[in-house]
Parts: C-alpha cells; structure tokens; sequence
C-alpha cells in the first residue's frame, strides 16, 4: 500500500491521538519502555544481523558503533522513553494570555505539527526516540530508515505495534521498510500527508531531501564542531575537554572535528594537549604554522577544515585570540556546536555573541549538544535550521501554536 493509499488513515490516526489525554499516552509510553526492556534478547539478535552484514559490507567503525544496540543501549532507550513520559505535558499547553478590556480571553495554546515524516541512516535507537517524542507531542510519525539497519528497524517497529496495541491509535506510527530506498522519493512527494520531513544523516541524504521535498524541510546538517582555547585557559579543562570532546565518541555529530588554539597559548600547554591526543589514538593534521613546530604529526589540506571526519581525526590551528577563532568558524562552521575555553570574560562574551551556531558551550563539551543531555529526555534531531526549531529537537520543539479565543458574545464593530 502506497503512502497516498495510507494517507487518511495515518491522518485519522493523528487527529485520535490529539484527543488522548496526558495519562493515557504516559502509559503507553512506559509500556513501550517496559516492552523495550522485557525484549532485549529479539532485539539483540535482529542487531547481530545488521552488525555482521555491517562488517561484510566493510562499513567504517564510526558507522557501526552507531548500529550496534548493546544492552546498555536499549537500557537507555528504554530510559529514555521514561523521560520523555515523565516531562510536563506539551499539548494543549497555554504558551500565554491576556484578556482585553471588553472581557474578551485571548490565549495562545500548544498543538501539534500534525504527520511528520523521518528520513534517517544508520542508527536504529532514532526509531524508539521518534516514537517517544511523536506519542508525548500526539504528532503522528513517518518513519524511513537506512537498509544497514533493516533487522533491527523491523523488530523495533513490532515491538511499538506489539506495545501500543489497545492504547495507541493503530497508524500512529509508520516504520516503512528500510530496504526499499524508492520509498524515500515517495515521501518526499507526498504533501497531501507529510506536513514537514526531516533528515537525519549524511550531507548526500540531506541535499536530497532539500531538492526534492514537495513540504518543509527541518535539516539536521552535518556537525562540524570546533573547540577552541584561549590563551587564559584553565589548563586541566582545557585537556579534558578536548579529549572528551573528539575521542569519548568520535563518531556522533557533536564531536569535536576542528581544535583551534590561540597563538599566545604556552607551548607546554599545546605539548601536552597534542601529545595526549595523540596517545588517545587520534591521528592530528595540523596547519603549517603548527606543524613547522611539530613535524612529527601530518600536515592538514585546504578540504580538512570543511571535512566532518566521523573519526579518530583532528584538524587543529593556530589562531589570532577569540577573534581568530570567531573568523575561522564563521568560515568553516556548520551551525551546529561550538565550544571556548577561557577564564576571560571578554573573551567568553565575544565568542557568545558572534556565533551563532545552535549551541555553544563556555568551559564544557561539545557532546553536551544533546536532546537527553539538555533535559529533553530524547531527540527527534538537531535541527541546524533556524525555522522551525533550532538545536535539539524535543516534544515541545515538535509543535507550533494556535489562537484560542473565549468570549461571552462578543462581536467585532
């Protein structure tokens, strides 16, 4: 059955999912949860499938470390569908009021965006996160993964159908087969349903959608994240920073891509920062100022400082102070995450204020740009475009407010 033979009755089943009360889609939820965890064993084995298929099609570890599903893993889906379930109700919430001298109530409130379509590549926790926040938001969800991850897709899908059955409108969530890559050019058309799509993958998928999509389109572009580190830098922070920030998990889009140091920085500083990078197992391309300095690491081209690795790899140079930095990123930048490291207030303010990316962190991480990090439970993405959400991509950001009028007679003269 096409998505257009499907149209109305994903339609109606969003329109009955809005009419649920707050209890009844929390219970759900945390069927789902309970479900999630009580199925760790089908889950698993529909992972090993795609893992080794993974390894036969000699996929890179980045790629795979985002497929695999470890019992942790689903722990933390599991948890994560908790969350989401336990935050303050979004729908129908009043985003503000005022009533006018005639008596007349004027409220905005919060409803949903309506069908939302999902196009995503390797990751199969986003099918669980997706659906989560879809329930809390009463959107309902379209849902196209990538083939590297059609088993364990499939079993997550049966296990939201097999959870949801008696509490949940059948239809509220489509999980389309993630084999058939002509069903991705099908979504892209259907407008008569899909009320917005968003792409969650590689630059190539991300500029398909943007050519073809007949509805708005919400990108999560590609992070090209830099740290970069003052001269007034606390010295322990800034190495624990970047290290978390490129190695802990290098294969995520919040990881750092770019190091920048300020020139004026103290050479044991930047010894001790490339050394310890470079123990960690990450391979460095520096700029040719630095690497005159430290011949013993690989020299970076023109296309690195535009290049989102995905890797135990590192681009790093050598700037002029925050303004440098600030230059560098507003040339190479993908609006997704920055990051300082300073004790100058100036210097903190400058670069807060200049970038603009959708998080910058001030002492802290790049891998805190996260939906469950950021006290939203889970991510539908992180949106890198400015309409309609901006950063992580919670309920809330899934949906859009309406007028609300309460009078007793009024008319308009």
């Amino acid at each position: 059955m096409t998505l257009i033979e499907q149209r109305q009755s994903i339609k109606n089943a969003q329109r009955q999912l809005y009419t649920l009360t707050e209890d009844q889609r929390v219970q759900a939820l945390y069927k789902l949860a309970d479900h999630l965890l009580n199925s760790t064993d089908r889950i698993r084995s529909a992972n090993d499938q795609d893992l080794a298929a993974a390894v036969h099609h000699q996929l890179n570890a980045a790629m795979i470390d985002r497929l695999q599903l470890t019992q942790s893993r689903i722990e933390q889906m599991a948890a994560g569908v908790r969350a989401v379930a336990d935050q303050p109700a979004v729908v129908g919430e009043t985003v503000s009021s005022f009533q006018r001298p005639d008596g007349l109530l004027v409220k905005k409130q919060r409803i949903p965006l309506g069908v939302i379509g999902m196009i995503f590549e390797s990751r199969p926790n986003v099918v669980i996160d997706c659906t989560a926040l879809a329930i809390k938001s009463a959107n309902a969800m379209v849902l196209k993964g990538g083939k590297e991850a059609a088993h364990s897709n499939t079993i997550l899908s049966t296990l939201i159908d097999e959870a949801f059955q008696g509490l949940i409108p059948k239809g509220s969530i489509t999980v389309l087969d993630s084999q058939n890559r002509d069903l991705v050019a099908e979504m892209l058309a259907c407008r008569q349903l899909i009320d917005v799509v968003i792409p969650r993958g590689g630059e190539g998928l991300i500029r398909y959608v943007y050519e073809h999509a007949t509805m708005p389109v919400i990108a999560h572009y590609k992070g090209l994240c830099h740290v970069y580190i003052d001269r007034s830098a606390n010295r322990k922070w800034a190495l624990d920073i970047a290290l978390n920030a490129k190695v802990q998990r290098p294969g995520v889009c919040n990881a750092m891509e770019t190091l920048l140091v300020d020139r004026e920085l103290e050479s044991t500083a930047l010894d001790e920062l490339l050394q310890s990078l470079a123990r960690a197992g990450v391979t460095l391309r520096l700029d040719p100022e630095l690497h005159r300095r430290y011949p013993q690491y690989g020299e970076a081209e023109a296309a690195d400082w535009d290049c989102e690795y995905l890797d135990m790899i590192l681009s790093v140079a050598a700037v002029d102070g925050v303004q440098g930095a600030i230059a560098h990123i507003h040339q190479h930048g993908s609006d997704h995450t920055e990051a300082i490291i300073a004790d100058d207030p100036a210097a903190i303010d400058s670069f807060t204020k200049s970038i603009d990316s959708s998080m910058v962190a001030v002492n802290a991480s790049t891998r805190f740009n996260d939906g469950g990090e950021l006290g939203l439970g889970a991510e539908l993405g992180i949106s890198t475009s400015k309409i309609h959400a901006y950063g992580p991509m919670g309920a809330r950001e899934m949906t859009t407010t309406r007028f609300v009028v309460e009078g007793h007679g009024h008319i308009r003269t």
